[in-house]
């Protein structure tokens, strides 16, 4: 009897031991994976920050070198500054900002394109106004920006 006694608590050590065992295996493989998954996440965020960096140098070039003008720099910076704005501060750059909201309203490709002539005509005099009024503050703002992308790199 006692010899059964001791075989059975044996037994149910043994049967507990690979009971834990597994459960810490398990618990182990769903922590890498979970890991696997971050490292991926991570990866892919880092991947868009770099493209917008990027993209965002792209148009402070463009606008430097006059390619595209102040109101377009302005909505395309928004957009862009906005994907970054974890990492960047608050309203840095206040008067694109004012420039993009002003212009929100306006329809974009083939809306504008649907647009009769004097609706076009009324947009892009409020474009030319945009440009006239904010074309100096805008560029010192870009170039504020230009630099911020620079230190980041």
């Amino acid at each position: 009897m006692i010899y059964f006694a001791i075989a059975t608590g044996c037994l149910l050590i043994v049967v507990l031991s690979l009971y834990i065992y597994r459960t810490l295996n398990t618990q182990k493989q769903r922590q890498q994976a979970q890991q696997e998954i971050l490292d991926q996440h991570l990866k892919e965020h880092q991947e868009q920050q770099e493209y917008v960096s990027s993209s965002i140098n792209i148009i402070v070039k463009a606008l430097a070198t006059g390619q595209i003008e102040v109101v377009e720099a302005s909505i395309r910076l928004k957009v862009l500054v906005d994907q970054l704005r974890p990492n960047l501060e608050e309203n840095n750059f206040p008067v694109m900002e004012s420039v993009f909201e002003a212009t929100k309203h306006i329809p974009k490709l083939k809306a504008w394109k649907a647009l009769t002539k004097q609706e076009r005509k009324t947009y892009t005099k409020l474009i030319n106004e945009l440009e006239v009024k904010h074309a100096d503050t805008v560029k010192a703002e870009v170039v504020q920006l230009g630099e911020l992308m620079a230190q980041r790199t």
